[in-house]
């Protein structure tokens, strides 16, 4: 096995019961192992070797490279272990995903954890708009997360829905722990899958996107530098079949989040594999952390150079599989030191005095 990862020291893992392992991608221990910015080619060799613990790779051929994986947020803690987020490592290709009753993603980025123990994994991974999250068990069991983000400002957290009785699904392949598309409020969280479509001779089927005509072909016929040559595939659902909702579609939230540290956290057993990716992402992940309980995941304040706040300590309670999915989901955060407006919108200094507006809200300093 490639050693590729940098272990954080054994003392500082070992005085923390609840927090074993904590994982960190750097440059250097990623070039020991011929992995550089320019992303190199592997076969299911990116790997850290972790004791009884278990291990991670990559689940199938792809360039892997070095990226900067986390934002503002490069402090964080699971349960009582401090670490700081390093550099990253981000594949090459997107993952080839159809939906979770398809199974795990057969190709592209994707990570492969094999799991020695019973425990939780926690992966660090970078947050933004084109991202939606699968894991599986194995390769057919679409597994439940815990999934955090927080820009300082506005707060997500929620664990996608899942099925608790064993006896009554085991018949048909699903068990306690895996997501549930047939709740109630299964929209906020799951989304009907599509497949491009297919004329009777099987050939796709792309719409010119001037003119709105169809064309059947092997391959997109677009014509580069020709507006008019423009295609794009013709996307039909799939009965019956779900993937993720993007991760801002929830309640209270404003905006989609933008580039920062985010964190799924999802059940490990003894001697079983998962895989872990990102629809239309590369997942650039920054490390990974196993702990023996359900963990609390802290980030811890981001300071400016005079001392100031610039984002405040955020805390995710625990909330995995077991807990009310629908405990915790947009949490707006006051951030004492954010911007001041006046009435007008026009952003004044802290000691401004009138009608003033900040994180929102309206308040009068005379």
């Amino acid at each position: 096995m490639k050693k590729s990862l940098l272990l954080l020291s054994c003392a500082a893992i070992a005085s923390v019961a609840s927090a074993q392992v904590a994982v960190m991608a750097t440059e250097e221990s990623l070039a020991e192992a011929g992995i550089v910015k320019d992303k190199t080619p592997l076969e299911g060799d990116l790997v850290y070797a972790t004791g009884s613990v278990g291990s991670i790779a990559t689940a199938y051929a792809d360039k892997w490279g070095t990226t900067q994986a986390s934002g503002d947020y490069k402090t964080v803690k699971v349960n009582d272990l401090e670490v700081t987020l390093g550099t990253g490592v981000v594949g090459d290709t997107n993952p080839v995903f159809v939906s979770f009753e398809e199974g795990a993603p057969t190709a592209g980025a994707v990570f492969k954890i094999h799991s020695n123990v019973n425990g939780y994994m926690t992966v660090f991974t970078k947050m933004n708009p084109n991202k939606q999250f699968v894991v599986f068990e194995d390769t057919d069991g679409a597994l439940s997360y815990t999934l955090g983000y927080s820009n300082g400002t506005q707060t997500i957290h929620y664990a996608l829905p899942f099925y608790t009785d064993e006896e009554e699904n085991a018949s048909e392949g699903i068990f306690p722990g895996y997501v549930n598309t047939t709740t109630d409020e299964a929209s906020k969280y799951f989304v009907v899958a599509t497949k491009q479509s297919k004329n009777e001779e099987g050939l796709l089927l792309w719409k010119n996107k001037v003119t709105g005509d169809i064309v059947a072909a092997e391959k997109n016929p677009t014509v580069k530098d020709d507006e008019n040559q423009q295609y794009q595939g013709v996307m039909e659902d799939i009965p019956g079949q779900s993937k993720p909702q993007f991760p801002w579609i929830v309640e209270g939230l404003e905006s989609a989040p933008k580039d920062n540290t985010g964190f799924l956290t999802f059940n490990v057993y003894e001697d079983t594999d998962y895989y872990f990716s990102a629809l239309g992402s590369k997942i650039p992940v920054a490390g990974f952390v196993y702990t023996e309980t359900n963990p609390t995941v802290t980030y811890v304040e981001v300071l400016n150079e005079d001392g100031s706040v610039k984002l405040p300590e955020i805390v995710f309670p625990a909330m995995g599989y077991g807990a009310d999915p629908n405990a915790v989901e947009a949490v707006a955060v006051e951030n004492a030191n954010a911007p001041i407006y006046n009435a007008l919108g026009v952003r004044v200094n802290a000691d401004a005095k009138g009608l003033l507006i900040q994180n929102g809200k309206k308040f009068i300093r005379k």
